[in-house]
């Protein structure tokens, strides 16, 4: 039989393990004459790993493909699934942002849609609507073409056409619920009810459209009442609770959630609390002063060094940030400053002088609505004595006259 795979004409990324169906998929696109990019990871937990990551690189060198390879360490971790799928995934996220390609397609099959389907079913999940064909992911999508042929389908292409693949010998074992489902619970629903199978799939894929078609909407929703401070609290209260998850998607497109993960999601949102905060990987969303944001977390070991500045000035960087020095008729009076100066975090009692007094940096950043959570990483200047000359992205310190044009002052910008 012929496969029929609808795929973007752009350059792909495609997942290949070595087993028979990503081996299959990797023959069909190469066969169509799509731009592919191989990406394969060594999990570094099996001695057939070493001849798997040999047997993809030779077919890759073999028809001119290109390849990017990843081998996985784990000292000090446990190399469970779950961990194993979140740095996969996280590979595959790195090798897209560094190659531009914004497509990665992965070999899901239509056993892997059913057990997947009932996995969901009897853990109870809020959403049984089993693999998407198509999703969002990091600057991208994901696409799985395969989800309509049966793994059978797939070994009878890779036989005819004479596709080598490396079966995993754990994938006949019965440790995994997965496989569990795989050998003895399909079996026995396909005698019960022969062609279960494609109404299954038909099922999950309306439901998917559906899914589509109310995250567009909700996208749209959020886009509309989207604030400068964040999205308010009070129009996300006025959605459903399933268009409430996909506005948790919204704010981290590139992660997928669990049911467990979505109704910590709802739960927090009906906390009644000023000020709160929940983590999805490395990203925080935050509820303040009656808004919602979403900031990528820095590394928590991450400590910035401080920055020193010289009186020869110019532009600095400290994180993410970019600050300017410069000399100017206006600014703060070099008479006022003791160089170098510093760019650090702000230290608690670190005060600005301004024009109605000195204030604490804390007050500033309060009154600016800033989360207590990220205000440690709001730089301040500071000159050689500890007098703040600037908390960056809200005030300038004050020296007599702004406008003062007697003498060379210090300008900085951000």
């Amino acid at each position: 039989m012929g496969f029929e795979i609808n795929l973007p004409k752009e350059p792909l990324l495609v997942a290949v393990s070595g087993g028979c169906d990503s081996m299959v998929l990797a023959h069909l696109l190469h066969e169509a004459n799509y731009d592919l990019m191989i990406v394969h990871v060594h999990h570094g937990l099996r001695e057939e790993s070493d001849k798997e990551a040999e047997a993809v690189r030779a077919w890759a060198d073999a028809r001119q493909v290109a390849i990017r390879t990843t081998r996985l360490e784990w000292s000090g971790q446990t190399p469970s699934q779950a961990a194993c799928r979140t740095r996969r995934y996280a590979f595959f996220q790195q090798v897209m942002a560094e190659t531009g390609r914004r497509h990665l397609v992965l070999a899901h099959h239509r056993d892997d849609q059913l057990e997947t389907l009932l996995i969901q079913f009897i853990r109870g999940e809020a959403g049984i609507d089993g693999i998407p064909r198509i999703r969002s992911f990091a600057t991208g999508q994901i696409h799985r073409p395969l989800l309509t042929y049966s793994k059978q389908q797939l070994y009878d292409y890779a036989r005819n056409h004479q596709v080598a693949w490396y079966e995993d010998k754990t994938n006949a074992g019965m440790k995994y619920l997965r496989n569990q489902m795989r050998h003895q619970v399909l079996p026995l629903l396909a005698d019960m009810r022969p062609g279960y199978e494609t109404a299954a799939v038909e099922a999950a894929i309306r439901r998917h459209e559906q899914q589509q078609e109310h995250f567009a909407f909700v996208e749209g929703y959020v886009r509309e009442h989207m604030t400068d401070r964040g999205l308010p609290l009070s129009v996300v209260q006025k959605l459903p609770s399933d268009f409430k998850r996909f506005v948790l998607r919204l704010l981290v497109p590139d992660r997928e959630f669990t049911s467990e993960e979505y109704n910590r999601f709802l739960t927090w949102l009906r906390v009644d609390m000023p000020s709160s905060e929940v983590y999805y990987g490395n990203w925080r969303i935050q509820r303040t002063y009656g808004y919602l944001t979403c900031v990528h977390c820095p590394d928590k070991k991450l400590i910035l060094k401080p920055v020193e500045i010289g009186s020869d000035l110019g532009i600095y960087h400290y994180g993410e940030q970019t600050i300017r020095f410069s000399r100017s008729t206006k600014g703060i009076p070099f008479s006022a400053i003791h160089f170098p100066l510093t760019v650090r975090q702000p230290f608690p009692g670190d005060r600005i002088q301004l024009a109605v007094g000195v204030k604490k940096v804390s007050r500033i950043l309060i009154d600016a609505k800033v989360p207590r959570t990220l205000r440690a990483e709001i730089p301040v200047v500071v000159d050689a004595t500890g007098q703040v000359l600037a908390v960056i992205g809200h005030r300038i310190a004050i020296f007599g006259s702004f406008e003062l044009l007697a003498e060379s002052c210090l300008m900085i910008e951000w």
